[in-house]
């Protein structure tokens, strides 16, 4: 009796170490009080229509966040962070499907993001999942969530979907969001690349089947499927191929939106790897990307958004 008892204050002091220092590691490695928003930013946001239909039950949006790794391309993630949190000030979306979220990502949305919340929010150190969501928590409610990894793709912290399915706190309305971030084509490993891409999109597809089925209700499935809309511009790299077997089930609410919206930078009708795609009956009452030049200050990804409506 004594030994368990010994045991069980061993587990508990081990435990309540971790948490302080991981309590600690994120109040310090997510601190950006130190940087600003650059230059062009406030002008961008003032200028933008950042206005939603009061028929729209939901905002939703994707964001790959570009890893702060340099053999990514990524830099620091604060100061590219205070952008995001701009972003979400401004836009006020209900739900948000990130890629990309590193730990130093990660301790930045976990310290400042205080209305926002992860769907699964605990980081397991070298193991965090880098393909997420987001949801604010003062306009929408949480009643179930889940993830699963692809059965192949080269590394399972990205390659997966997760989901959420919310309820809109003031009308009642319910519906499921997916957060997912393919596999893309590599120099020499094109083909082998392109069929682990081809099991995901129909992976994916499966995924939206079995929630709408489950929950009956819409379903979105968003991220960064590194294949490219409207033919990529028939380059074989841009998977133009990937993007129209998912396209086959669901439909892209970029080409369904009643009015589209986009920055100084990049044509909204111009091809991404970015995609917000429907499985359901819903209208799509915008689509928008936040293209104006100072957003690729954020990532080498512009932020898409659809606002939805029954």
């Amino acid at each position: 009796m004594k030994k368990s008892v010994k045991y069980l204050l061993i587990l508990l002091f081990a435990f309540s170490f971790w948490m302080v220092t991981f309590i600690v590691t994120v109040n310090i490695r997510g601190n950006c009080d130190n940087y600003s928003l650059p230059d062009g930013f406030g002008e961008s946001v003032e200028e933008a229509d950042t206005s939603r239909d009061s028929a729209a039950y939901a905002r939703i949006m994707s964001a790959n966040l570009l890893a702060n790794y340099a053999s990514w391309g990524g830099s620091d993630a604060h100061g590219r962070a205070k952008i995001f949190f701009g972003i979400l000030d401004a836009y006020n979306p209900d739900v948000v499907a990130i890629q990309e979220m590193s730990n130093q990502w990660y301790c930045c949305i976990t310290k400042n993001c205080e209305k926002y919340k992860l769907v699964y929010p605990v980081s397991s150190g070298l193991l965090y999942h880098m393909t997420g969501l987001l949801y604010n928590t003062q306009t929408v409610t949480l009643l179930d969530c889940g993830r699963k990894e692809y059965t192949q793709g080269d590394d399972p912290r990205l390659r997966r979907v997760v989901w959420g399915y919310f309820e809109n706190k003031k009308t009642g309305t319910r519906y499921v969001v997916t957060s997912t971030h393919f596999d893309l084509l590599r120099d020499g490993r094109e083909r082998e690349e392109l069929e682990i891409m081809r099991t995901q999109a129909q992976e994916q597809v499966e995924i939206a089947q079995m929630l709408r089925e489950k929950y009956g209700c819409s379903v979105y499935c968003a991220g960064d499927f590194n294949a490219m809309d409207n033919g990529g511009y028939d380059n074989p790299y841009l998977a133009p191929s990937v993007y129209n077997k998912i396209a086959q089930s669901l439909k892209d609410t970029k080409y369904i939106a009643q009015s589209k919206t986009q920055g100084d930078s990049r044509k909204v009708d111009r091809p991404t790897f970015d995609h917000i795609f429907l499985l359901g009956n819903d209208k799509i009452l915008r689509y928008s990307i936040l293209s104006d030049q100072v957003m690729s200050e954020m990532s080498d990804h512009f932020i898409i958004f659809a606002d939805v409506a029954k």
